[in-house]
């Protein structure tokens, strides 16, 4: 009995505990589940998920009675805070909310005092059958969750995923991408229905009564219709040496339009992508990559004057030297996994590595993929490179992959534990002795084509950064998005928006007063301006810090 009673008290206030249930029954009953932060809930359960009416007391001393759905507090409910005061009303995904659904002012205000809902104190992990090899139900602590086959631990087979956003997609999986036939049905009713590769929507096949390549027309000098293989692009206009060139019109199978020049087979000049969402990308494009709504200066004739290379560019300047802690995680276990955060953090460090990016050599920079992205390698890799910087130098701390309520997610977050916590950044800044430091945060993330990489919209965000960029003087911190926004990833630059533009800007495009330096400002204004003509608003990056607006980030050769 003692023993009994003394594992309890163990589990309970260890910092590593197993979420599990201790008590009764957590399929389909009443039950007692215990958190991995040490929360405790007592209450029912449906399918494996807290769903019903129950209580949680969390380890700040609050505690929550009422409503439960989907493992949130949602609907009717009392939440007792740290400091003794109480709210009774409605709650929707753990949130105070009015009978609109519109979020309260008090949920901002206490952000500022407490975590208790960091994104840890939501039920997460196989919640029932079998997620190993087998049927079974499987949830993220960003709200996300899967119900359906596995296959060596991964989504293999048919299923569905219910989004943190509220789309919700059935169909065929592979290695935990949506793979083969599916449907997905975005938050606004909209259905996209088709084939699916490795998380990209392919679409409906184009092919038309069997034929694909030249239906009508000349599709070699002329005017003329044409199908690509297996159906994935209708394109309709001129053609010059077998490829579209001159003014066309092509319709992809995921629904996307573009109309305007395009030189060689790609777009170049003037022309509107418009995405399937109905998103209107309207402006100049060179070589298939988006320019900007204005006409750059050297695009003058683009379809049929060459265009020159941009000039090569050296970060910061020739006597000071930059060093710089690259991460990417693509591959989560614990997490939705992600498309493009991994090649994005690639891309990332092949600029630095190139002629452009100053030619780092390796003792400068560290590349930490997926699962060399640990907790510990990252901090070890930053606290090795960044103490080797000098008192002129730059150092950069780049991070593309989920991000949860103070902290970003390495590779071994297992659903609590390893969080790479912003204060851990902090500390890491405040210790060189480089006089200027960049830390780029591309980390809300959850997935999808042009979709939202997912991360609640929580203020703490914001004001974390605030807070670290007083703290640690000299250091710009430039962020992916706002704190209500989600990162956008773009099947058409099979990249993340942000970090495209991001790199863009450091090669040169973000040196507007054409002094042969680009400085933080100058880079973020770039990119502000790109990121949002791109995603039509949705996505706005954001710069804080104590930092000097003329701090110099790239130098133009």
């Amino acid at each position: 009995m003692y023993k009994q009673i003394f594992i309890f008290l163990l589990l309970c206030f260890s910092t590593r505990v197993f979420a599990q249930c201790i008590t009764g029954d957590c399929q389909n009953g009443i039950g007692t589940y215990l958190f991995p932060s040490g929360a405790k809930y007592t209450g029912h359960f449906k399918n494996g998920e807290i769903n019903g009416v129950g209580v949680c007391y969390y380890t700040n001393n609050s505690k929550y009675q009422g409503e439960w759905a989907n493992r949130y507090p949602e609907g009717k409910g009392t939440k007792t805070y740290s400091d003794g005061t109480v709210r009774t009303g409605l709650w929707k995904k753990g949130k105070p909310v009015d009978e609109n659904g519109n979020l309260q002012e008090e949920y901002v205000a206490r952000k500022k005092e407490e975590r208790s809902d960091d994104g840890t104190n939501i039920q997460s992990g196989c919640l029932s059958g079998d997620c190993q090899n087998g049927t079974g139900i499987f949830a993220y602590p960003d709200g996300s969750k899967y119900d359906g086959n596995f296959l060596n631990g991964k989504f293999d087979g048919e299923g569905t995923f219910y989004f943190a956003n509220g789309d919700v997609y059935s169909g065929g999986f592979r290695e935990n991408y949506p793979d083969g036939k599916g449907t997905r049905i975005l938050s606004d009713s909209t259905r996209e229905s088709g084939d699916w590769r490795q998380g990209e929507f392919l679409g409906r096949s184009l092919v038309e009564m069997g034929r694909t390549g030249c239906l009508e027309g000349d599709c070699t000098d002329g005017q003329g219709v044409f199908v690509y293989k297996e159906g994935s692009a209708k394109y309709s206009g001129q053609f010059k040496g077998g490829m579209p060139h001159g003014y066309g019109t092509c319709v992809y199978a995921n629904g996307d339009i573009y109309a305007g020049n395009w030189v060689e087979g790609a777009f170049e000049g003037p022309g509107i992508l418009t995405l399937r969402d109905k998103t209107e990308v309207d402006g100049y494009w060179k070589a298939g990559e988006y320019m900007g709504r204005e006409q750059p200066s050297d695009t003058a004739d683009t379809a049929s004057e060459p265009v020159a290379a941009a000039p090569p560019v050296q970060i910061v300047s020739s006597k000071a030297k930059v060093w710089a802690v690259v991460c990417g995680v693509a591959t989560y276990d614990h997490m939705p996994v992600l498309r493009y955060t991994d090649d994005d953090a690639y891309r990332f460090y092949a600029f630095l590595k190139s002629p452009e990016g100053g030619a780092l050599p390796d003792d400068q920079i560290r590349v930490l993929i997926d699962e060399d992205a640990t907790h510990e390698n990252i901090l070890e890799n930053i606290s090795q490179i960044f103490g080797m910087a000098g008192p002129d130098d730059l150092v950069v701390f780049y991070f593309s992959g989920h991000g949860l309520n103070g902290s970003f997610l390495p590779i071994d977050f297992d659903g609590y534990n390893n969080k790479l916590l912003h204060e851990e950044i902090a500390a890491a800044f405040s210790k060189t002795k480089a006089r200027f430091k960049l830390c780029v945060a591309d980390a809300c993330h959850s997935g999808g084509l042009l979709a939202m990489r997912s991360g609640e919209p929580e203020p703490m965000l914001v004001q974390f950064y605030q807070s670290l960029s007083k703290s640690v003087s000299g250091t710009a911190l430039i962020m992916s998005s706002k704190a209500d926004e989600t990162s956008l990833e773009s099947s058409g630059l099979r990249q993340g928006v942000f970090s495209h533009f991001l790199i863009r800007g450091l090669k040169g495009e973000a040196d507007t007063n054409s002094d042969k330096v680009v400085t933080v400002e100058e880079l973020y204004d770039f990119v502000n301006k790109k990121v949002r003509e791109y995603t039509a608003n949705r996505q706005s990056p954001v710069l804080k810090g104590t930092y000097d607006p003329k701090m110099p980030i790239a130098v133009v050769r």
